[in-house]
């Protein structure tokens, strides 16, 4: 008959040390794992939906750059366009300084006319359609034209939930990579519209600050006009002889 000895008990801080090296290490075994592996199909289609979500955003973006930039415009045209409408600031020019004025206004509002396009052409959807007929890959992946409202509207509402039935998720990947590929075309086109925009800005602020610049210096440097009293004028403006009034004759 044999006796067994009692179990030493066991120090409940190495069971924890033991549990945290542990977790350690199939952490550095998944991170080691993470930076080989390529993403699965649903990880896929979570980051390429972020990408899209991120891609409108860009666009909302430009969207508002695009509107501020109009009011600066508004803002510059009204300057000009006050200056314009005062007609007693033009008419302390003479007359040849006058026509070069009104021709480099006339100028300026061509040009912000140019630039006011600019702006809509910024502020325009433009035409960047997925182009999924274009596919090169393999036909298990080609897009199935699910997403895009374009392709959407080329089918009836039988075909279209057909399609969502058999589509399988790495053709629906494929269809939001092309998508996303779409949208960074037109955010590129819209990024191009807004630099030259505000550099459009910034050009007509410099030409309607040299513009008023070249009209106070032309107010300031011309002469004061002369008074010229004729004769007449000469007469009409001598004082008249206060009348003697006469002594009445005491008969």
């Amino acid at each position: 008959m044999s006796v067994q000895a009692p179990l030493a008990p066991v120090d409940p801080v190495l069971i924890i040390e033991a549990e945290e090296a542990e977790r350690k290490l199939r952490r550095e075994r998944k991170r080691a794992h993470d930076a080989e592996r390529r993403l699965e199909g649903w990880e896929r289609y979570r980051a390429l939906v972020d990408a899209s979500d991120e891609a409108y955003e860009l666009i909302d973006i430009s969207n508002r750059e695009a509107r501020f930039a109009l009011i600066l415009m508004g803002a510059l045209n009204a300057v000009a366009l006050v200056l314009l409408t005062r007609a007693d600031a033009l008419s302390l020019l003479p007359a040849r300084d006058r026509y070069w004025m009104v021709a480099l206004f006339v100028a300026y509002i061509v040009m912000a006319i140019g630039f006011l396009m600019q702006a809509i052409e910024a502020l325009r959807p433009g035409r960047f359609r997925p182009r999924i007929w274009d596919w090169n890959g393999g036909e298990d992946d080609r897009p199935a034209g699910v997403r895009y409202y374009e392709d959407v509207i080329q089918q009836t509402a039988a075909e279209h939930w057909k399609a969502w039935q058999e589509v399988r998720l790495t053709q629906l990947n494929a269809e939001i990579a092309v998508q996303v590929h779409s949208l960074s075309l037109k955010n590129h086109a819209k990024h191009v519209a807004i630099r030259r925009l505000y550099g459009g800005l910034r050009l007509m602020a410099l030409v309607l600050g040299a513009l008023m610049i070249v009209f106070a210096w032309l107010v300031w440097t011309q002469p004061e006009p002369t008074l010229r009293v004729t004769p007449a004028r000469a007469e009409s403006n001598r004082p008249m002889p206060m009348p003697v009034p006469s002594l009445p004759t005491i008969p």
